[in-house]
Order: C-alpha cells, then structure tokens, then sequence
C-alpha cells in the first residue's frame, strides 16, 4: 500500500533524527505542511524541521516504479473471483519471483503482467521456472520472470530489480528550500536534505557542492542549521553550523 506524503514525510524524519544524535517525543510529532514536522526535541525544546529529497528525478521515478510490484500484485488479485483468489493465495503462498521490468514500466503495466501471471499460475498449480512472455501473454515492460518454490511463506515475494546510473544530487531543490522568507515558524527552524539512492557523497565534489551552498546560502535563509544525509546508508554527512 502507498503511503500518504505526510506518512512518508514522518518515517523519513524518524529515521533521520536518531542519526543527528536528537532524542525526539514521539507523541510531540505534528505536521502542519509547512513545515513538514515540528516536535520536542530533549535539551532544544521545539523545532520546526522542513524536509527536502537529494534524488534525481530519473531515480525517483525508475525505483517508485519498482516497488509499485507488490501493490500490482493485489490490484491484479482483486480483478478475479472471490473463489479464484482464494485459489491464488493458496497457490502462491511458497512462491519467490524473480522478475525483471523495464525501469519505465508504471503500476498500470506492472498490474497488467501480473494478471496474466495470475492466470497462469490458476491454470498450471505447482508450477516451477520461467515464464516465457510470450507464451503467457505478458504485457510490455517485462523482461524475464521466474517462479521458484520453498523457502518463503505468506508468498508471493519479490525480487525487485531495477538497473541505474549514480546521478548527482539535486543542488537546485536545496537552494530552493535557502531562499530567504521561504518559510515562517515560531519554532527554530533546521533543514533536513537527503538522498536514499543517490549517495551526496559518491562522486568527488558532489557533497562539497553542497556544503559549499549551504555556507552561502544559509544565513539569509529561515534555517538555523542544515544537514546532508544518505538515508539509504543510514549516515549523516554534514551539519553547518555544527
């Protein structure tokens, strides 16, 4: 299931507050929008915290994509009989796909594949390798799937792949949230920047751009500090001040 922008907006804080070393009251979170959250933060009182994501667009889209497969799998499901999904979770319950969609292929191609999938499977109990496209009629998008058994229960489970380059973090999204009145908060106000697949600090240069934004930008801006974190590795780069 697709979490809301303010659900994702809070996991993503939780999981990055702890990395600052802040011992924040889970029951103090709200989230007026803007900012994204303000909380209580032991030995800072409250605190306004405006999130914005690093990601290239291009990585954004092609690994949303990716992990739309679970949520293809149920819309799919929910399309046969009820008799027919009670055969289905049966069926699928010690099932692991291995399965390759092309990066651009959305929810609606993903579902539509996994119908013909489904219908195979109803079709063919117990069945074990690859499934040709063409012999089950899969839609555009699919590169290869395969159906192992065993080793997994409350199937189906996936294996998501999606291939991509490293692309740059996005400077302009940052230098857009430093703009001087952007925001308003009675509360101090921090800014948290982040990447979960594009690392800020891959390539030489990329995270020292940041910083190098950040220094300029952000006394003139509403923030009293900024930080830089690869979300993906669980790492906090940069704070400025510190």
């Amino acid at each position: 299931m697709r979490l809301t922008k303010s659900e994702r907006e809070r996991r993503i804080f939780e999981a990055l507050a702890p990395l600052t070393g802040w011992n924040v009251s889970p029951g103090s979170i709200v989230q007026p929008d803007p900012p994204d959250i303000i909380c209580n933060v032991a030995g800072e009182g409250r605190l306004a915290i405006e999130l914005v994501a690093l990601d290239a667009p291009q990585t954004r889209s092609r690994l949303d994509n990716m992990i739309t497969t679970d949520e293809a799998w149920d819309r799919a499901a929910a399309t046969l009989s009820v008799e027919n999904q009670e055969r289905l979770r049966i069926e699928a319950n010690d099932i692991f796909f291995s399965i390759t969609f092309r990066n651009e292929a959305g929810l609606r191609d993903r579902t539509r594949a996994l119908q013909a999938v489904q219908e195979f499977l109803l079709q063919h109990p117990g069945y074990v390798g690859v499934l040709a496209p063409k012999r089950i009629g899969l839609s555009r998008g699919v590169d290869t799937a395969t159906v192992h058994r065993g080793h997994v229960t409350n199937g189906p489970k996936f294996s998501h792949f999606s291939a991509g380059t490293w692309l740059p973090p996005q400077a302009s999204k940052l230098e857009g949230k430093l703009q001087p009145g952007r925001y308003r908060s009675e509360f101090p106000m921090e800014l948290f920047a982040y990447a979960i697949h594009d690392e800020p600090d891959l390539a030489v240069g990329s995270l020292e751009s940041l910083q190098d934004l950040i220094v300029k930008l952000l006394p003139a801006s509403s923030f009293r500090r900024a930080h830089v974190f690869d979300l993906g590795f669980r790492r906090h780069l940069y704070a400025h001040p510190e």
